[in-house]
């Protein structure tokens, strides 16, 4: 649908809320999604799917109810049905302990910065070409292609009773994963991209990076890294996971107050990192698919949520604010639009970092895999690295490290233990639509490069 036709039909079924005297909320949100997924060099799936969901909640004297559906954009009377069921539920609910807000949108809003249409456009002999000229030439009877290309658009509507107002986002997004594997030797490698425009997608950039990794691979000898600190370098990937789990133990004031915060409220105006580190919030970030509305039409202002390693303060999204007595910050959105500001080291690839003369043996990690809490209170975590780790030697030799596990304190990992970031930042993200689309991606510095990381697991084998 249209964005005006998505505002006329909320405001029908506003109004028809109205009439039944209900104080709601009324969530409307579709995609139109594609992917083509590959395993054992072949296309296992291809598949596209457009639908349309609708979430309704229903308001009362501390309580609140919902009900939601897959629908027909065209079936009134269904939607009108949501309304009516959710309302039902009201006088059952369980009393809450504090008083949910209602959003009252003071004007009409309709956000496309990160939309394209050529993406919805792309055909499946588009998406397939496009995967051929990436992996051109790498595949053997050995070595074989898994991964997808997701493809696709996602929107979003709120509007409630308080207003015949509408926010309005939609957004374009491809995100690419190609991995080459060995059957016989059991390493992967891979190559991503996270683009919300066409134009942005780049074969070349995948196939230059497969192809030096598979060379490499190919050639060099497997060594089983030594337990204990050692200097690394981590790719996009790693970084952006690093920070994607901050977001939710890190400055997230209902993370605060619920006792999951690895901060505390005095650390406002702390420098609590390293002062290379500025993380900002930007809702003119494009490439981060940014809503620069939120869900309660709250316009949002770019701002530093660490000031070269000075916390700023905490993001509140109104159901946590309304929990603890604290003002929402503008934050009622999908995703957070996350940039790590780069530093002073004019590299950007592990291709180019691999041709510099080095002081020291560097251990390239470009993946982090199975990452987890371990202690969310302390910041710290858990993960093992995957998909094409190296073992840069100070005598300018490379070697294949086999997969390692880090158990480290994002306090600690960026703040002492940073020692530079990459000048230029890429987006990292995904695209996945199991549930619902909803793609995100943070900008970060193309390599990151810490020091005293400790190895604490190291595998004896690929397999």
């Amino acid at each position: 649908m249209k964005p005006n036709a998505v505002i006329q039909t909320l405001r029908e079924l506003r109004d028809y809320a109205v009439s039944k005297g209900v104080e709601a909320e009324i969530r409307w949100s579709a995609e139109d999604s594609h992917m083509v997924r590959y395993a054992n060099s072949a296309i296992s799936l291809n598949s596209h799917e457009a639908i349309s969901r609708l979430q309704v909640t229903v308001f009362g004297d501390h309580r609140q109810t919902s009900a939601s559906l897959t629908m027909d954009d065209e079936d009134m009377e269904t939607m009108r049905g949501a309304i009516d069921k959710a309302a039902g539920m009201l006088p059952f609910a369980s009393a809450m302990t504090y008083q949910p807000t209602i959003p009252e949108i003071l004007e009409t809003t309709i956000s496309e910065e990160s939309y394209d249409p050529a993406i919805e456009e792309m055909t499946s002999a588009e998406i397939v070409a496009f995967v051929n000229e990436a992996t051109q030439g790498l595949e053997s009877e050995d070595i074989l292609l898994s991964g997808n290309f997701s493809s696709g658009t996602a929107a979003q509507a709120v509007i409630s009773t308080r207003t015949p107002h509408v926010v309005y986002w939609r957004a374009s997004d491809v995100g690419i994963t190609l991995v080459l594997a060995s059957e016989k030797r059991k390493w992967e490698i891979n190559a991503e991209q996270f683009v919300y425009r066409k134009a942005d997608l780049d074969a070349k950039e995948l196939h230059d990076r497969l192809a030096w990794l598979t060379e490499l691979y190919k050639t060099r000898p497997e060594v089983r890294m030594p337990e204990g600190p050692c200097k690394v370098v981590m790719g996009p990937a790693a970084t952006a996971e690093y920070l994607q789990y901050m977001s939710y133990i890190g400055f997230s004031g209902g993370s605060l107050k619920r006792g999951m915060s690895m901060f505390r409220e005095d650390d406002v105006g702390k420098r609590l990192l390293s002062d290379k580190f500025t993380l900002l919030e930007d809702p003119g970030l494009r490439e981060t698919f940014a809503m620069p509305v939120d869900g309660y039409g709250r316009r949002r202002d770019k701002r530093a949520i660490f000031d070269k390693g000075v916390l700023t303060g905490f993001l509140w999204d109104q159901q946590s604010a309304d929990e603890f007595s604290q003002e929402a910050s503008g934050h009622d959105v999908a995703n957070y639009s996350l940039k790590l500001e780069g530093g002073e080291v004019d590299v950007r690839t592990i291709q180019e970092l691999a041709q510099k003369p080095r002081d020291e043996d560097i251990l390239y990690i470009p993946f982090m895999h199975y990452m987890n809490f371990v202690n969310p209170s302390e910041g710290l975590l858990t993960g093992i690295s995957r998909f094409g780790a190296l073992l840069l030697k100070k005598d300018g030799s490379i070697e294949l490290p086999y997969n390692v596990r880090f158990t480290e304190k994002l306090g600690s990992l960026f703040n002492e233990k940073l020692v530079w970031l990459s000048k230029e930042t890429v987006p990292y993200g995904s695209s996945t639509h199991y549930y619902n689309r909803d793609p995100y991606a943070l900008l970060v510095p193309g390599l990151a490069c810490f020091d005293g990381v400790k190895v604490e697991i190291s595998n004896e084998s690929f397999g």
